[in-house]
């Protein structure tokens, strides 16, 4: 297992890339010059991430309303979670067991 990816929001194009390859095969992955977002398909559990070009979470799960920006994007070397970091605080979102079992 290699070690974690540690990204800076400036960084865009870098993060873009890493994003992509963590949730390939795994849904559906959009990526824009401004917004990554990741999407579970069914059958699997309902799950998503989505972030902009600004350090902003956009948070598409009832009751998970983050109103801060993240500076820095850390995706664990196994590709299972990522990690956003702000000033004053961090997300950490993980990838479903469920959904990671479709890697094997």
């Amino acid at each position: 297992m290699s070690d974690e990816i540690e990204i800076r929001i400036s960084e865009w194009a870098e993060i873009c890339s890493a994003f992509a390859d963590m949730f390939d095969g795994l849904g559906k992955v959009d990526i824009s010059e401004d917004v990554i977002s990741y999407q579970s398909i069914e059958p699997h559990v309902a799950t998503g991430i989505s972030l902009d070009n600004r350090g902003r979470l956009l948070a598409n799960m009832p009751l998970h309303s983050i109103e801060t920006g993240f500076d820095i994007v850390q995706i664990s070397g196994d590709k299972t979670s990522i990690k956003l970091i702000g000033e004053s605080t961090s997300y950490v979102y993980r990838i479903p067991s469920e959904i990671l079992r479709s890697r094997d």
